[in-house]
């Protein structure tokens, strides 16, 4: 929502709702709060670079959201096939006339015993043109300073490269992150980086 009265902007429909001191322009009408499909909109018709690139950061979150249902679920079949096999190797170690009667009770393994660990995988992903070019022009927004006095987020710049598959230019911006900044969130970064991987980070950044 852009409102030429209050300057906020809000973002509904499972994004935070965002309020922000701009002037979005005399040009745009107030309105109610938009959903989220709507974001398309609000990002091509915008006079307001402040307003654009707020609604573009949200636009890319929620363009990463299908990714990260398909994720969780892949990563959920993948770990009930480890539990699967794990009971499978459990009852196979035990005399033949215990299996049939552990396995009708369901007896579990101790949590000692071995467990084979299946290999890290996740859904193949490729992001489409309308995220790419979401997330260049989101770039040229932040890095021209558009929401001064507001310091550029670097990690977000280092994000926002890595999903491109722009490595190098993702490795660069982390270099200018504040050594104590969000050092969980830079740790995944990295090492989605040096696995050159362009899937969005699992959690919602």
């Amino acid at each position: 929502m852009e409102n030429s009265t209050s300057g906020a902007f809000g973002l509904l429909g499972g994004l935070p709702t965002i309020s922000l001191d701009i002037d979005a322009g005399d040009d745009v009408p107030p309105t109610s709060y938009v959903e989220s499909a709507q974001l398309p909109k609000i990002v091509a018709t915008t006079k307001s670079p402040r307003v654009e690139v707020t609604a573009r950061r949200n636009y890319w979150r929620d363009l990463n959201d299908e990714y990260r249902v398909t994720y969780r679920a892949y990563r959920e079949n993948e770990e009930a096939l480890e539990q699967a096999q794990w009971y499978d190797d459990y009852y196979a170690s035990l005399p033949a006339w215990q299996r049939p009667i552990r396995r009708l009770v369901k007896s579990k393994p101790s949590n000692n015993f071995p467990r084979t660990r299946r290999p890290f995988s996740a859904p193949t992903y490729t992001p489409s043109a309308k995220q790419l070019d979401n997330m260049a022009r989101l770039l040229t927004l932040i890095l021209a300073d558009t929401e001064a006095p507001l310091t550029i987020d670097w990690l977000e710049v280092a994000e926002l490269y890595r999903e491109q598959g722009l490595f190098g230019e993702a490795k660069d911006a982390m270099d200018r992150c504040p050594e104590d900044q969000q050092r969980v969130t830079k740790g995944v970064i990295a090492g989605l980086v040096d696995d050159r991987s362009v899937g969005p980070v699992r959690f919602r950044m």
